[in-house]
Order: C-alpha cells, then sequence, then structure tokens
C-alpha cells in the first residue's frame, strides 16, 4: 500500500527516529489503523527517499515502541493501540529491587514503618479476638452486616455519601466496585462518558465488558459542565464515570462549586453517576461527593488503599435505591463475596480510629514529598495538589514525553507518560505523571526527582535511542 508521511515527518533527528514519530502521530490521527500492512522497506524508502537500511531501523523502532508488528512471510502491520500502551505500562509496573530504578511511575501509598505495625498488631489481636463468622461465613454476598453497619457509618459521617447499611457493597478493592457500579448499569455496546484522561484502569474495563468509553473535555478543576452538557445532548450516555477528587492522572479536584454543576447537567439528562473516589482521604475533610447531590442517581466507590497500604484491598460501593438486586448477582459472578478477614482488619482501624490516624499520617508524609518535588523541579511547569500522589509535569519544548521516558530509564528513573490514560487516539499531552509514594525512602526519591530535574533543564541526547 501507500501511505503519506509527509505531513508528520519532523526535520529534526536522526531519520529513522523521525520516521517512527510520524508513523506514532498518523496512528493516533487516525490516519493509520490498527490492522493495516505497511508498505514493504524498500517501497516506503523511494517514497521517502530514504536508504532501504532507514526504514527497517524506523520499523524496528515503531515495533520497540508497541506501534507495529512484523511477521515472519507477511510483512509489518499496525498494532492496536490500546492493546499495546497497556501491556507496556503493565509491564512496567513489576516490583523493583532496592538496586533497581527509582520508581516514579506507579501509584502507591507510602507505607511508613508505623503503617506496617498497625498491621502486625490489628492481625495479631484479631488471632485472639476475631469473631467466628469472620473465619466461616460465605454469606451474605454483600458482606458481614456489623462490617457494612460500620463502614456505613463511617462512609456518611466522614466522606459525606448517601445511604444506609443495605445499599452497601464490601467489595475487593476500587477496581473491583467500579466494575460492579458499571456492570449494573451498562450493557455491552453501551457508551459511557469520562474524562478526556482518566484511570488506565477505566480504559482496560471498557474493552473487558464491551461498552464505548468517550471523553470530556477538561480542566485544572476536573470535567468541563459545559462540555459533559454537550456530549450528553449529543451522545445520549448509559452512565457517566468521573473522578471528582486528584483526578489520575492530572490530580484535578473539583470545587464545591465544580461539583454543584456537574451534578446540576448529570441531573438535568438523568444520566447514571458513577463516581470514582478512591483518592477521598487523600484531601482533608470536607469534600462532598457528587453522589451526594444525586443519590437516586449516584454509585459512590472507594477504598482504603490509598490512604493505608495496599494490601488491604477494602473497597466500598454505594448503590441507588432500588439498584442493589442488579448488583448483588454480578458480586457472586466475580468473587461470591469480598474476604471477610480484610474487613475485619478495616472494621478494627475504623473503630479504634486508625484509620484517620494513617490518612493523616499519609496526607503529612505525601505534602512533604511534594514539597520536595517543588523545589527540585523549580523551573518547570507543573500541577498538584498539596497532599496528592502524583506531580503532573509539563515537558520543555526540546522533549518528548517517550524520548524522556526512555532517558529516564537509562538515568536510573522510571517514569509516566500521559498515554495509558487517554481515552481516544488523540495527539498525547507533552506531560508525564511522577507519582511520589512507591519509593519507600526519600533519599532515593530525591535522588530520582534531581535526576529528573536535571534532564528536564537539559535538550535531549541528539542520538538517543527509544526503547519500549
Amino acid at each position: 500500500m501507500t501511505i503519506d508521511l509527509t505531513p508528520y515527518l519532523s526535520d529534526t533527528g536522526p531519520k529513522y527516529l523521525a520516521i517512527a514519530r510520524a508513523l506514532s502521530e498518523a496512528i493516533r490521527q487516525g490516519d493509520l489503523t490498527p490492522g493495516t500492512r505497511l508498505p514493504p522497506h524498500r517501497q516506503l524508502a523511494e517514497t521517502l527517499n530514504v536508504s532501504v537500511q532507514t526504514v527497517s531501523r524506523a520499523y524496528a523502532q515503531a515495533e520497540k515502541m508497541g506501534l507495529v508488528q512484523a511477521r515472519v512471510g507477511s510483512g509489518t502491520w499496525i498494532n492496536a493501540l490500546d492493546d499495546a500502551r497497556e501491556s507496556a505500562y503493565l509491564r512496567g509496573q513489576e516490583p523493583r529491587h532496592e538496586s533497581a530504578l527509582i520508581d516514579l511511575s506507579i501509584a502507591h501509598p507510602i507505607c511508613p514503618p508505623g503503617h506496617h505495625l498497625r498491621f502486625r498488631e490489628t492481625l495479631a489481636r484479631l488471632a485472639e479476638q476475631a469473631r467466628p463468622d469472620v473465619v466461616t461465613a460465605n454469606r451474605p454476598i454483600a458482606g458481614l452486616p456489623h462490617q457494612r453497619e460500620r463502614a456505613s457509618d463511617w462512609l456518611s459521617q466522614r466522606l459525606g455519601v448517601p445511604g444506609e447499611p443495605e445499599s452497601r457493597v464490601l467489595c475487593n478493592g476500587a477496581a473491583h466496585g467500579l466494575m460492579l457500579a458499571i456492570s449494573t448499569v451498562v450493557q455491552h455496546g453501551d457508551l459511557v462518558l469520562t474524562e478526556a484522561l482518566t484511570d488506565h484502569g477505566l480504559i482496560a474495563l471498557s474493552r473487558t465488558l464491551g461498552f464505548q468509553l468517550r471523553g470530556v473535555a477538561i480542566d485544572e478543576r476536573g470535567v468541563v459542565p459545559e462540555a459533559l452538557d454537550i456530549a450528553c445532548r449529543r451522545f445520549k450516555p448509559q452512565a457517566v464515570c468521573l473522578t471528582p477528587t486528584q483526578l489520575n492522572p492530572t490530580g484535578a479536584t473539583m470545587d464545591s462549586a465544580r461539583r454543584d454543576a456537574v451534578a446540576r447537567v448529570l441531573d438535568h439528562h438523568g444520566v447514571w453517576l458513577i463516581e470514582d473516589d478512591v483518592h477521598a482521604l487523600l484531601e482533608p475533610p470536607g469534600l462532598t461527593p457528587l453522589t451526594a447531590r444525586l443519590p437516586h442517581l449516584g454509585f459512590h466507590v472507594t477504598s482504603l488503599t490509598k490512604a493505608t497500604v495496599p494490601g488491604v484491598r477494602a473497597g466500598y460501593l454505594s448503590v441507588p435505591r432500588g439498584q442493589l438486586h442488579h448488583t448483588l448477582p454480578r458480586m457472586r459472578a466475580t468473587t461470591w463475596m469480598a474476604t471477610p478477614l480484610i474487613f475485619e482488619i478495616a472494621d478494627a482501624w475504623i473503630a479504634d480510629d486508625s484509620l484517620e490516624a494513617m490518612a493523616a499520617e499519609q496526607r503529612r508524609l505525601l505534602a512533604e514529598r511534594q514539597r520536595l518535588a517543588a523545589r527540585l523541579l523549580d523551573g518547570h511547569e507543573r500541577s498538584a495538589r498539596p497532599s496528592s500522589l502524583h506531580v503532573w509535569v509539563s515537558l520543555p519544548p526540546a522533549w518528548r514525553a517517550e524520548e524522556l521516558q526512555q532517558q529516564a530509564e537509562q538515568e536510573g528513573v522510571a517514569i509516566t507518560t500521559a498515554v495509558p490514560f487517554m481515552v481516544e487516539q488523540t495527539p498525547a499531552p507533552r506531560r508525564i505523571r511522577l507519582s511520589l509514594g512507591a519509593e519507600p525512602d526519600i533519599a532515593r526519591l530525591e535522588q530520582g526527582l534531581a535526576r529528573l530535574g536535571g534532564m528536564l533543564d537539559e535538550a535531549p541526547p541528539p542520538m538517543m535511542q527509544i526503547v519500549y
């Protein structure tokens, strides 16, 4: 076939790298679609007036980037970008040893020694005092009554989530809760709106459950109400999935006025709301969830993972009236019931205020790391909440995100670009996300941020190799 890469070619850098970049841009713009066969090396070389060796290097580079796949005897084919970028992102999240990369790539709470101590002490106490039903129960599907009751009080009083114990479902983390909420009201082929940049787990879930996901414009306060209204009118979505507090990856957080405006749009259109409030405890008390404004339409999902320790996969799904009988069969089909022992730990932490103490400590430690990042990245545009897990950093004109990611890895630092969080195949923002919690040693975090700041202050190496 004949393809025209000319509009996407750059005059800067090695020719093979310019061709690989042009392929990437053509795919993102939709001019090259998944399943398209690329021209033979010699044909493209003649079209672009370059050597066959240059095209061979360009195709090899594109394959490293996950853009294409070379098939023996068949040629080179465009990959499905979503699958390629998701698999690359997930491959990068393997646990690292102390001597390996400094990890600024994965969303992870800080786990100080005090958190570990509380966990061990609680387990020791439960070994002596745990109720028999924590060990023997496999019903009710939604969770043990005493755990749901305490959780319901905490959700109402601390987070402002409407509902009674009967409307709460205990689930294995927020990702599980989102899956339950979405599958309750969304069928295969339905359309769901979300932020233009959103958590990569939701993007993966759309492919797993087979619903369409479309992005809506965002700004520094989250989804734009006017854009949401237009999208609701145009696309008639079955549901809207939003993260009003510390949107991943940008950190955007809706103030009360923005939440009121978004709620009015959703109420006007009568569309289901699925609220991902997984970062609620990383903000001081005071932010009222969207669900509180739309109790008849809103599913609310949160968990303890981001404020305590990742091993406590305690998630809480609050279901609007009349929907629980649709949710419970999906709970039973996916996990039967959430692990009672995990929720006995959570129940104990809620009862003795350990949860609030751990959340406050998490906010304090993250604030310290945010100040460190601000100092070491001074002079570079960035956005972050005072106690957020992430920093959303703009790149200088000389850098491309994927190039910086590779150069950072060569310098011993793992970072994340915007690509895993993009809902649609549009040009990626020239930003990177830095996560501040995965490294337990703040000295290693400081070292990684300092290296990255040094890279941002300099131009990229002229012959840098991008490896994915």
